[in-house]
């Protein structure tokens, strides 16, 4: 799953005004964040710099603005500028987490099963989470447009059809829903026509723009279309609904130093949040800071277990396991 953050191209705000987007929200700016010394003030043995990757932005400045609040936090607490790269699947995530190009990376649980199964060394520094008090538990949803296919109305009905993947290496966009299509019997490779959209928001508005006739989104990404008016709800019918998918994790490589790890840590889940970020300036106030970030927080990564989707993977054999 992805950030729904309004500063994805999709959304609200492009690239282009993005400053301008956190300029009206209040957003601490990131130019006032960057100066970098070349030692670390605050433990001389940490670096200076470190990078983060995400997927699906437009480019690495439109996902630098939808961490802004978080970079300054980090900066000022850590004293550490935090530059992007953004990346256009998770794969590239893995890789580049693997030769070392990053740091810390946003994963989705099925990607961070294959990182870790690949032999990338990585800590769990949070989970993704919508709202306080939550787990960042979510859903895999497969929907249809109405208007155009009022007879498609379970799962049975995919066969044949053009069916909308975001990315191979997606929980909810591609590992979830073959589980569902094996269930009834359809091969999501040769059962269905697979297209893959990079996405789980892209999916859903291809089904809504007739591009798909099903397509693979989650509730969050799906609910913050609407909200933001990518999509219209008229266009698009809920069909199905997996099991509750685990939260997203971020997760830092291992060559950064245990100190820091922990530090990092510490930080993500009890203050790179709303509450505390909207409370010490950070932006205007708490639903500016995540209306930015497309998320309220983090949550403790104790706890969390990639055990649902090595499940899922035994039953579905995806090629996307067995790489792992």
């Amino acid at each position: 799953m992805k950030r729904p953050s309004i500063l994805r191209s999709t959304s609200l705000c492009a690239a282009a005004v993005a400053m301008v987007c956190l300029g009206t929200l209040g957003v601490l700016m990131p130019s006032t964040a960057m100066a970098s010394s070349s030692t670390n003030t605050v433990n001389s043995s940490w670096p200076t710099t470190l990078t983060m990757a995400g997927v699906g932005f437009s480019n690495s400045d439109a996902l630098y603005a939808s961490l802004a609040p978080i970079v300054a936090l980090v900066k000022k607490q850590l004293d550490i500028t935090i530059t992007m790269q953004n990346t256009t699947s998770y794969a590239s995530v893995i890789e580049a987490q693997e030769a070392g190009k990053v740091q810390i990376a946003e994963y989705g649980p099925f990607s961070y099963y294959i990182a870790v199964n690949q032999g990338v060394k990585l800590e769990n520094i949070g989970i993704d989470l919508t709202a306080p008090n939550t787990n960042g538990g979510y859903y895999s949803e497969a929907v249809i447009n109405p208007k155009l296919t009022p007879d498609i109305t379970s799962v049975k009905d995919f066969k044949g059809k053009k069916v909308c993947f975001s990315d191979p290496s997606s929980t909810s966009g591609y590992l979830y829903p073959t589980y569902g299509l094996l269930q009834v019997g359809i091969n999501p490779s040769t059962g269905v026509t697979p297209v893959f959209s990079g996405s789980d928001t892209a999916t859903a508005v291809a089904v809504a723009k007739g591009e798909c006739q099903v397509g693979y989104t989650n509730n969050i990404n799906e609910e913050d279309a609407v909200a933001t008016h990518l999509l219209n709800p008229k266009d698009i019918k809920i069909v199905w609904q997996s099991p509750e998918i685990p939260g997203s994790p971020d997760a830092v490589s291992m060559s950064v130093p245990a100190s820091l790890r922990a530090a990092l840590k510490t930080l993500f889940v009890n203050e790179a949040n709303s509450t505390y970020l909207a409370k010490h300036g950070y932006c205007k106030s708490e639903a500016a800071c995540t209306l930015i970030m497309g998320q309220w927080g983090f949550g403790s990564p104790a706890g969390w277990s990639t055990a649902p989707i090595k499940k899922v993977c035994q039953l579905t054999k995806s090629p996307a396991c067995t790489k792992a």
